[in-house]
């Protein structure tokens, strides 16, 4: 169902004070060849500010900004290799680690600093990622199921840092339009689909944000009519119980946007993102979320991967409330893929562990505890297809994929 929502009194922040300074970070491709980081605040062209960063390309929608520790991140390419750029916006200090978990849909958790990732392993299975930025290790949480699904939508992933909930837009095996909610830190992986209603016979929904303040999902909704003629963009709310959409209010004179570059503040409620004008010209879209108005303006040249520096928000909500770094229970699994056995290798030999094994509907075909460094399965029991290993024992739970052919 559609309705427009007007506010009519006074809205209660978490925070008694709103900035009006929006500090955003992106990345720029010069004339000369080179890619550097700008730093602006909104609207303000005197702010402009650029940085050398030592990347060749970089990947597009994989950018995202740990805001606990002021560090904007970004997946690249540097010298052929793999690498993740990490930039801090307080010292203005660029630095490259190798890195290899490449995708363009990507959102991190403010409140602890892990990166999440989705990728598409094969027709109907998405793998949903963890990337621990202070240790450099990836964990695979667990694999989402959708038959037919051959392909995942970028620019359409959110974090709900209070919570811990990851929020991703994706088409379901019917080719319906749902919001997939991954409750990231829980021991046992698990996810939520909520089918999206439509506004209009058409719609393309892209740049997530999650308003951590009022606990609420933002979207942009590019919308056309049963010919597929182009009929508005507007600036939406998703409800994440009942899918329903909320209109907040249409951006008029602005047909096309930049994707990937949409950004939240959270202490203004600014819903951030570039559009282009009738005449392609690039501005600065300032929704504010609070009234639904908005303002636009000066944005940089070239640039892009757009993100809100939350350093202070981050730091006054969560520096309490941060959720501890928790021990992993690691293993490994050799050969992978697997065609008459395979050998699961625990860390600890003296701990006994747990170990469980899942085909992609959830279902357990074996569960056993395990002691010995080393223990040999048989795949005879097994169906050939894509498995879900998950060993757990007092240092935590682990998850890994194993294909047996």
């Amino acid at each position: 169902m559609k309705k427009i929502v007007i506010i009519l009194s006074a809205i209660l922040l978490t925070s008694t004070v709103l900035k009006a300074q929006i500090n955003l970070v992106g990345i720029s491709s010069t004339a000369n060849g080179t890619i550097e980081v700008v730093k602006w605040q909104a609207l303000d062209p005197s702010t402009e500010t650029r940085y050398p960063t030592g990347l060749d390309a970089y990947l597009y929608a994989s950018s995202v900004f740990d805001a606990y520790s002021s560090n904007y991140y970004l997946s690249g390419i540097s010298a052929d290799t793999g690498v993740l750029l990490a930039f801090n916006t307080a010292s203005n200090i660029a630095g490259l680690r190798s890195y290899n978990t490449f995708s363009n849909v990507c959102e991190i958790d403010m409140s602890t600093g892990k990166i999440y990732t989705l990728s598409l392993d094969s027709i109907g299975y998405i793998s949903v990622n963890e990337y621990d930025i202070n240790t450099g290790t990836e964990s695979l949480l667990g694999i989402i199921e959708e038959p037919g699904v051959n392909g995942i939508y970028t620019d359409a992933i959110g974090f709900d840092s209070n919570n811990g909930l990851l929020y991703y837009l994706g088409s379901d095996g019917s080719q319906s339009v749902c919001l997939y909610g991954i409750p990231v830190r829980n021991p046992v992986f698990s996810w939520t689909k909520t089918i999206v209603l439509p506004t209009t016979p058409y719609n393309n929904f892209t740049s997530l944000n999650y308003d951590n303040v009022n606990n609420t999902l933002y979207a942009f909704n590019t919308q056309y009519d049963s010919a597929f003629n182009y009929t508005g963009n507007w600036v939406v709310e998703i409800n994440t119980t009942s899918g329903e959409i909320i209109e907040r209010g249409e951006i008029v004179g602005f047909p096309y946007y930049m994707a990937g570059s949409s950004s939240f503040d959270q202490y203004s409620g600014s819903f951030l993102l570039v559009g282009f004008d009738n005449f392609f010209q690039a501005k600065m879209i300032v929704f504010n979320t609070l009234d639904n108005t908005y303002t636009t303006g000066f944005v940089p040249s070239s640039v892009s991967e757009i993100v809100c520096d939350n350093y202070s928000f981050a730091k006054s909500a969560y520096s309490t409330t941060s959720i501890p770094e928790s021990k992993s229970a690691g293993f490994s699994i050799f050969p992978n893929p697997a065609i008459s056995k395979f050998t699961v290798n625990t860390d600890d030999s003296e701990e006994v562990s747990n170990l469980k094994i899942r085909d992609m509907s959830g279902r357990i075909y074996l569960s056993m505890d395990i002691q010995h460094p080393e223990t040999e399965i048989y795949t005879d029991q097994f169906a050939k297809g894509l498995y879900v290993v998950t060993v757990q024992n007092s240092k935590g739970t682990k998850n890994q994929k194993l294909i047996i052919q």
